[in-house]
């Protein structure tokens, strides 16, 4: 670029400085030579990559409104695109000796109950979780409790194939419930009034024949057998008709006496023949009862008929069926006349508990572990109906119950009915206040796992001295490791699974030193393997990296989580 000048003002001036690129030109002996010439011509020139220096070196500089964040956005490290990876194994941090006993027991034949051992926040209940998932075991059957015709205090327990406990309940209720309508429509159709009918007056024919000789030879002798409501009357009777007690009373002695005698003789004769009605009336009633029974039977039959073609060649299932329908006659009988009476037939529940074909092992995890949270309650509905509360014991099938110690300690009671069933190896329910339903025990099929520490467990030993002896199988999470056996990246791989487990970013490559020298100065020089403070740690520092919305876990944020920690104001 050229710039021109007269030369009284180039005189006048003193001679143009460059800022801070003195030092570039003092160096350059071009540009000293170039100074000198300038001095001696009215042009000044400005060699054009010093201009464009100058002018990157303006627009480098941050403009005043710029703020540290955006700075530290454009200067992203390459190592911040590189998460760490996280570890495939099933536990965080290893624990190879606990994992292989933990499989060998819900691999084992049922019966065979484990024991874990260790320290809250070893990941104890998720290892026992994640490993029950994974560990196949063989469908168990499903059962349904059918109420006793014979003893409605008693539910029967039926065998149904695995996975058919819902359906088979679906169908019998929906079968149940179209008969009980259809029963209560017989009682009000003019067939079933006309059979009532017949039996009335069948019973007054039976009645009236066993009493016809008596009356036709009192007659013969001017005695009257008379039909009233608490059975029969005798009296005098003259010219057909019966005589009035002030007629009688006048009449001569001899006569009333000899009338007397003809009385009490045929009072002899018909109290023999009335005390024999009572039972011509019994036959009346189950005569009656009987056209009940065989209303109930039309009206339930074929639905269950339909029901056992979906079964072909089942014995179980037919004879569940069959048992169904004896319970539903005969509640069908008990109920007639009674307002908003519902025949129980079939203890119902929730078909949830039932074994599911399509997941591989059905693991339940205790949450509430009362007496019947664990082997099931019958109680009733709001309808006043029997009703089977399934316990964790039930809706496990085979396949296995996760219990934590300090619940069953809690609760001694809830121990002694878990105990109850590991030592008998059935299932219980009981029933609830009000209602005397005893049900049949069904098999315990189900493996159970027992979380405990050393606390907890010794708690249960005091309810129940020995109780070791119904856990062949025990596995103990460590604590800490040395530092030889779990290293600095394996670490930091077994970190990265738990911030993926748990829904956090992922971890930076640089994070890595932070958490294992964090871990071991927890562990007292060994690495520690409390699993809930460093997830604590991580989830405070995931909250950071969210407010600089950053996308993975940064060491700054780390140390910032780290830092409010020793504050106090973390937990």
């Amino acid at each position: 670029m050229v710039f021109w000048r007269s030369r009284s003002e180039k005189k006048a001036e003193t001679p143009p400085s460059v800022e801070n690129d003195s030092a570039a030109v003092e160096k350059s002996a071009g540009a000293v030579k170039r100074g000198a010439a300038d001095a001696a011509t009215n042009v000044v020139t400005l060699v054009t990559s010093r201009l464009a220096d100058r002018l990157a070196d303006v627009s480098s500089k941050p403009e005043a409104g710029e703020t540290k964040e955006a700075q530290a956005k454009d200067e992203k490290p390459a190592k911040d695109l590189a998460p760490i990876k996280p570890i495939e194994q099933t536990h965080f941090f290893g624990q190879k000796a606990a994992i292989s006993k933990i499989r060998t027991a819900l691999e084992a034949s049922r019966g065979e109950h484990l024991l874990i051992m260790g320290q809250p926040g070893t990941g104890r209940l998720e290892l026992a979780l994640s490993i029950g998932k994974d560990v196949e075991r063989s469908p168990s059957p499903d059962w349904i409790y059918v109420v006793d015709h014979d003893a409605p205090s008693r539910a029967k327990g039926f065998v149904l194939p695995p996975g058919e406990g819902a359906r088979f309940r679906r169908e019998v209720r929906g079968a149940t419930g179209k008969a009980w309508a259809a029963f209560k429509r017989y009682l009000k159709s003019e067939e079933h009034r006309i059979s009532l009918d017949l039996l009335e007056e069948e019973m007054r024919y039976h009645s009236e024949k066993a009493v016809e000789p008596v009356r036709r030879r009192a007659e013969a002798q001017n005695i009257a057998v008379v039909k009233s409501l608490d059975g029969y009357v005798l009296a005098p009777m003259h010219e057909g008709r019966v005589v009035k007690s002030d007629v009688f009373r006048s009449l001569p002695d001899a006569l009333k006496r000899n009338v007397e005698a003809k009385i009490t003789a045929f009072e002899d004769e018909l109290q023999s023949i009335v005390a024999m009605l009572p039972e011509a009336e019994f036959g009346a009633s189950e005569k009656h009862d009987a056209l009940l029974r065989q209303t109930a039977l039309r009206a339930v039959r074929p639905s269950l008929a339909a029901i056992k073609k979906l079964y072909p060649e089942n014995a179980a299932i037919s004879a569940a069926l069959d048992a169904i329908e004896e319970a539903f006659i005969a509640s069908a009988v008990r109920g007639v006349g009674v307002e908003g009476y519902i025949p129980a037939v079939l203890l119902d529940c929730d078909d949830g508990h039932f074994y599911d074909p399509s997941v591989r092992s059905h693991v339940v995890v205790a949450r509430n572990a009362s007496a019947a949270d664990l082997v099931g309650e019958i109680s009733r509905d709001a309808l006043g109906v029997p009703v089977l509360l399934p316990g964790d014991l039930m809706r496990a099938g085979s396949g296995i119950v996760i219990i934590e110690a300090w619940k069953l300690a809690a609760d001694p009671r809830a121990w002694l009915a878990l105990s109850a069933a590991i030592r008998s190896k059935e299932i219980v329910p009981i029933s609830a206040a009000g209602v005397g339903i005893k049900a049949d025990p069904i098999p315990l099929l189900a493996t159970i796992v027992i979380i405990a520490d050393a606390q907890s467990w010794s708690k249960l030993e005091a309810i129940e001295p020995g109780l070791a002896r119904y856990f062949p199988h025990v596995a103990k999470l460590a604590d800490t490791v040395p530092i030889s056996e779990l290293s600095e990246a394996d670490f930091a791989k077994g970190a990265a699974r738990m911030a993926l487990d748990n829904g956090l970013r992922p971890l930076n490559a640089a994070v890595a030193p932070l958490i294992y020298k964090d871990a071991v100065r927890r562990g007292g020089g060994r690495v520690s393997l409390a699993g809930i403070a460093l997830l604590h740690l991580l989830q405070e520092a995931d909250a950071i990296a969210a407010d600089h919305s950053a996308s993975q876990i940064r060491a700054s944020d780390l140390n910032e989580a780290l830092s409010r920690r020793a504050d106090g104001a973390a937990p």
